[in-house]
């Protein structure tokens, strides 16, 4: 990334060996290899679980950052009368990214024209973690298939799950992922293992 734009989404102060975004929320600057080391380190600690702690975490997070921007849009628009889901989802969800694109999660495309049924799907395209992970058999993209239903939950107040059907990591061109009630995503996720390929899953959900 150019220094010039690094200086607009960052600002490093050496001083406190802190790096934070515009906004003010602190960041952490860490390579590829920490991405690699972290997950298998959780795959030789908990197994088979590690995907699970992945995805919990990355629900979380953005439980924390859907919240983080309500507050934020409630300051700038509506005051205490106002909250996020009264706007337009494509504009919550793009906003809601942007600042994961701008510290190199990689760039986050919505798809949603089914979401009147509780169903969504998104296009990441250069995964971080995917690219860190380098080749494997299955998605290993969990975290942000937390992310992305911990964010769908947030916005639609209901309960939402998501899994990633096509990666990077496993020969996709882009990591295609599906956010939609459990029944759903457990279907989906069967398909995947049975090998249909993303793109005929999504036209059946859709």
């Amino acid at each position: 990334m150019p220094s010039n734009v690094r200086q607009v989404f960052f600002q490093p102060d050496p001083s406190q060996g802190s790096l934070r975004r515009a906004s003010g929320q602190r960041l952490a600057a860490v390579p590829a290899d920490f991405l690699l080391a972290l997950h298998l380190h959780l795959y030789d600690r908990f197994g088979e679980k590690s995907p699970d702690l992945l995805y919990r975490s990355g629900y979380e997070q953005a439980l924390q950052d859907m919240l983080r921007l309500n507050q934020e849009l409630r300051a700038n628009y509506g005051g205490g009368n106002f909250d996020l889901w009264q706007m337009d989802a494509k504009f919550i969800l793009d906003t809601w990214w942007e600042p994961l694109a701008e510290a190199g999660w990689g760039r986050c495309t919505f798809d949603l024209a089914a979401l009147s049924r509780g169903v969504a799907f998104a296009d990441l395209e250069a995964s971080v973690i995917a690219e860190a992970l380098g080749s494997a058999e299955y998605p290993v993209c969990h975290f942000v298939a937390g992310l992305l239903a911990g964010a769908f939950s947030f916005f639609e107040r209901a309960e939402r799950h998501a899994t990633e059907l096509q990666c990077l990591a496993n020969g996709g061109p882009t990591c295609r992922f599906v956010v939609a009630p459990g029944s759903e995503i457990d279907s989906a996720e069967t398909l995947r293992q049975q090998g249909i390929s993303a793109a005929d899953i999504i036209r059946r959900m859709k």
